[in-house]
């Protein structure tokens, strides 16, 4: 029963670190929505820039989702050529890594605060923009608030060997960590929550740090399966796909260095919570350095393996008397040569 309860208010504060980060990303769309998507949609005619567009829209919206879904929207509208929108998603990422490394910080003292202002602001403000600068600062407390129930509700099982044991048994393998990571960061279209969770399981010492790096990778990876879902126009697509394969390939290039990492990093930073947010800049710093100069070549793959589809050119079949029928069949040839011989007449 104990175990019941415990699981329920670890899904409880979950949820609200959810629902504070859809309340900061709601908040600054309404807030800022049309300046946003007008500043993202000026900076992306060289790739640089539209990489630090990406980056600072991210920051500003808390989600490299809603980066990555309106960049994949000017892509299928065909507002943005394919490399500048691929360079988008690399900011994106990045952005997302320095907003996990801002909530790191011990700010915990700061969510009653933020709350308070946040409603005050709601209750009273005049007009639209006020009310949801108001919904951000609730949103942020709420974020605070539920990281530290969270680490306060995982704190008595740091000295419970047999729950270690049983994780340490299903999560030993480093695949397996990735792609439950995955599978958490896709179903709560939210890397940022997904990492935070794994740095306070990890700052608690629940799981080992070579782990908890598994489960960021993983929650790199499943988080850029929501744009390509979402998706619908082939522009879109190729654009979320690339974005897709350089997590992936990231992903297989960091998974057998991630003893050597785990191991500089505590040497370097000391806590396991830090380690965890450093390591996901780190990853997604150097997905950026290395994909910035590829993306021509990127752009190029993603082309070929989702093809624009092209439509057979089918005739009409002969209108007579009013309605669609088939052509009689003709002693000399098929009904295709009858209806030209029709035509020719």
């Amino acid at each position: 029963m104990t175990g019941t309860i415990v699981l329920l208010d670890l899904a409880g504060w979950v949820a609200l670190l959810l629902w504070g980060i859809h309340m900061i990303r709601t908040g600054v769309q309404r807030a800022y929505g049309a300046d946003l998507k007008r500043v993202l949609g000026a900076s992306l005619g060289r790739p640089l820039k539209a990489l630090l567009a990406g980056l600072g829209v991210t920051m500003v919206l808390q989600s490299s989702t809603a980066t990555g879904l309106m960049a994949t929207s000017f892509a299928a509208g065909g507002l943005v050529e394919r490399v500048p929108a691929l360079a988008v998603m690399l900011g994106a990422n990045v952005g997302t890594a320095l907003i996990v490394k801002a909530l790191s910080f011990d700010v915990a003292k700061a969510a009653p605060i933020l709350v308070l202002v946040g409603a005050v602001a709601f209750r009273r403000a005049g007009g639209p923009k006020g009310r949801a600068l108001g919904r951000i600062a609730i949103g942020l407390g709420l974020v605070l608030l539920a990281l530290i129930q969270l680490v306060a509700t995982l704190e008595p099982f740091t000295s419970a060997p047999g729950l270690q044991a049983v994780l340490r048994a299903v999560l030993a393998d480093a695949v397996i960590a990735l792609l439950l990571g995955a599978i958490l960061a896709w179903a709560a279209h939210s890397s940022v929550a997904v990492v935070l969770l794994v740095a306070a399981v990890a700052q608690q010492g629940i799981v080992p740090i070579e782990t908890a790096l598994a489960l960021v990778l993983g929650a790199n990876l499943g988080s850029s399966l929501n744009p390509l879902l979402a998706s619908r126009e082939a522009a879109g697509r190729r654009v979320a796909l690339g974005n897709l394969l350089v997590r992936l390939v990231g992903c297989v290039a960091a998974l057998p260095s991630l003893s050597w990492s785990a191991e500089n990093l505590t040497s370097v930073v000391g806590a396991s919570r830090d380690a965890v947010a450093d390591f996901h800049v780190l990853f997604n710093l150097a997905l950026a350095a290395v994909g910035l100069p590829l993306l021509r070549p990127l752009s190029v793959l993603v082309g070929g393996l989702l093809p624009d589809r092209t439509v057979a050119a089918t005739e009409p079949p002969l209108r007579l008397g009013g309605g669609l029928r088939k052509p009689p069949r003709s002693p000399w040839g098929s009904p295709r040569a009858t209806r030209c011989a029709w035509r020719t007449a």
